[in-house]
């Protein structure tokens, strides 16, 4: 018996929301390279050919999951910015960074994968820059600066995002007390402005 979230999506219902939410659990299950027209249209039980009465082709599907999820990941990261700042703020920064890149795994790697629509998915990640650079300010990095700081320690936060995802890493590791060592690491590059000592 199917479970819930697997019951086919009547057609006459049918909407452009309900196949990408259909994507996105496709992604969630699956993972991004099984993202397919014909795996869509078996989960929203119709022909492939009915998908494109609401979406344009795959590469408009996989913009749109792209999209959701960087604006998923932007909320929880401006959630947990609200009211922090400095180097307490920017820890909690980039651990539920990590949090969410774990709960969400199978997401991330489609977030992170090339973008189709490169500038819808940086207007979507306007939030998570956001609040990422404003805690780097407040952290002492020149705000002319941030931009190319938040990226740089995006870079390395997501290597290790990526393969603890994969669970690459196993379970024999200490991965808590080696993400402080990549943090660490990071972060030491990342000098504050004598205001801020």
């Amino acid at each position: 018996m199917a479970r819930d979230n697997e019951r086919p999506v009547r057609r006459r219902t049918l909407t452009r929301d309900k196949v990408i939410d259909a994507a996105l659990a496709v992604v969630d299950e699956h993972g991004w390279e099984q993202l397919t027209m014909s795996t869509l249209a078996t989960r929203v039980g119709v022909t492939g050919a009915s998908l494109y009465n609401h979406v344009r082709g795959l590469d408009d599907v996989r913009s749109e999951v792209q999209i959701r999820t960087m604006a998923a990941l932007g909320d929880r990261l401006r959630e947990e910015a609200m009211g922090r700042s400095g180097i307490d703020g920017l820890r909690k920064l980039i651990a539920a960074y990590r949090s969410w890149t774990v709960e969400n795994h199978r997401h991330y790697r489609a977030l992170t994968t090339a973008p189709i629509d490169r500038a819808a998915l940086m207007a979507a990640a306007l939030d998570a820059n956001t609040a990422l650079r404003a805690v780097l300010v407040s952290y002492g990095v020149p705000e002319e600066d941030s931009l190319d700081t938040a990226v740089a320690l995006f870079a390395a936060v997501h290597g290790f995002a990526m393969i603890e995802g994969t669970g690459f890493l196993g379970d024999d590791m200490d991965l808590d007390h080696i993400f402080e060592t990549v943090v660490d690491g990071a972060l030491s590059a990342i000098a504050p402005s004598p205001s801020h000592d």
